[in-house]
């Protein structure tokens, strides 16, 4: 359960990541579109 549980928390970490990355570059388009 414990490793699920890390298993759960990378994923969502290296999820949010990946949204803060798109919305930097939605961002980044923005600024220079």
């Amino acid at each position: 359960a414990e490793s699920f549980n890390a298993k759960i928390k990378a994923f969502r970490s290296q999820f949010r990541g990946v949204r803060n990355i798109d919305f930097f570059l939605f961002r980044l388009t923005n600024l220079f579109a």
